[in-house]
């Protein structure tokens, strides 16, 4: 794979065409940051982007693209051919959706979606992945008159949050003559103007878990006439958190979560049942498995013990995203374009976050930065799926050039 390519190509023509796209993503930083807001204010869950998805088509036809929609679906593919249709492809993959918690912040931009918040920056991917699409459409002619020899897809990825968006785009076609992909992740604890990279993995095994603990209602005041969800669910959470440590090596990196407990509403009824949810999510394959059987048996032994029935289930399961070492340093090169050497982090450990893009390097060699999005005291900051998580806005800047560099030095 040709990751970088100057030959027969005028230095002073790329610098051009840089200097042109850098200068039209500065004076567009308003408009990033107006359509940012928008789809903050009217975020869309996993499946169903369709608002979103049709902002972007109507952005990029503007520029003379036609962007692939996908049938029956949300979702998006924008081809650039500069060289010839069999050309080989670097790809850049944004997600769409939002995450099913409330908005907590009191800003203009706030979501007006109850329940649903853009809480882990992905309307900040969309927003920087389409104005670097347009900044390259805008160079096509110069791009092309300096001899080519790659090709451009941007992905427009449905359902990140559910992780079935990477996997269905892949059906679909979305690597179908891709060599190489990248993406970006907003990072509150990296101030921005900052990129951090890491070869190899960057984000964890992720599984999550469903479990219905079901017995026998009753009223309060008679618990020995029903078989009680309440306790089971109680002594199964203990039990996830003194196990699942002790479960795996303490020196590698996991952790099992829980997320939610519902059981009944009546204050005076003991309910049917109770259902625990959570995750379980560990850097390398084996402790993830591992961590799935304690849960498991920790299910069966409350069960035994308070005479609940179990059901369980892993609804959504994600490899970590592994960093190839090549695209990785490619990455690095632009971003050093960007924000200069002093400004990319080599990340020492992976985060424990989850992301279906390592359904992607699974195909094809890929790296996805994590892109600082943060400012101001490290202990005011708002993590990643916190109804306070926000982002300072002119990152929007440095992740669109980034797009837009990665791009175009893969190109020529």
């Amino acid at each position: 794979m040709e990751l970088n390519h100057t030959d027969n190509v005028t230095s002073e023509a790329i610098a051009g065409i840089w200097h042109r796209s850098d200068s039209w993503l500065t004076e567009s930083l308003p408009a990033m940051i107006a359509m940012r807001r928008d789809f903050h204010s009217h975020p869309e869950p996993a499946g169903e982007e369709v608002r979103t998805t049709n902002i972007v088509r109507e952005c990029i036809e503007q520029t003379g693209l036609k962007p692939r929609m996908i049938p029956n679906s949300t979702g998006l593919i924008v081809d650039i051919d500069m060289a010839g249709v069999d050309a080989s492809r670097l790809a850049i993959r944004a997600d769409l959706d939002c995450v099913e918690i409330p908005d907590e912040k009191d800003v203009p931009w706030r979501s007006e979606t109850d329940g649903c918040c853009h809480a882990c920056g992905h309307d900040a991917h969309t927003t920087m992945a389409t104005y670097a699409a347009m900044a390259i459409a805008r160079e096509a002619s110069s791009i092309r008159g300096a001899s080519p020899r790659h090709n451009l897809r941007f992905i427009f990825q449905p359902a990140e949050e559910a992780a079935t968006g990477a996997i269905d785009m892949i059906g679909r076609g979305a690597l179908d003559g891709v060599d190489s992909i990248i993406a970006l992740h907003c990072e509150p604890f990296i101030d921005t103007g900052r990129i951090g990279l890491r070869a190899g993995p960057i984000t964890a095994n992720l599984m999550s878990f469903r479990i219905l603990l079901s017995g026998r209602g009753g009223h309060s005041a008679r618990p020995h006439e029903a078989i009680d969800p309440v306790p089971a669910a109680v002594n199964l959470v203990s039990l996830l958190y003194q196990l699942g440590p002790r479960s795996v090596d303490s020196r590698r990196a996991h952790c099992v979560t829980v997320t939610s407990i519902r059981a009944g509403e009546a204050i005076n009824a003991i309910p049917d049942s109770a259902e625990v949810s959570g995750t379980i999510r560990a850097a390398r394959l084996e402790e993830a498995v591992q961590l799935r059987q304690m849960v498991s048996q920790c299910v069966d032994a409350v069960c035994i013990a308070t005479g609940c029935t179990p059901h369980i289930e892993f609804p959504h399961e994600a490899p970590a995203t592994n960093n190839d070492p090549l695209v990785t340093e490619f990455i690095a090169e632009a971003a050093c374009d960007v924000v200069g050497s002093d400004g990319v982090i080599r990340l020492e450990l992976p985060s424990l976050g989850g992301e279906d893009f390592a359904l992607y390097q699974q195909q094809v060699p890929g790296a996805m930065a994590r892109l600082g999005t943060g400012h101001g005291p490290m202990d005011e900051r708002h993590g990643l799926h916190s109804g306070l998580f926000d982002i300072e806005e002119s990152a929007l800047l440095v992740g669109s050039r980034l797009f837009a560099r990665a791009a175009i030095r893969h190109i020529l």
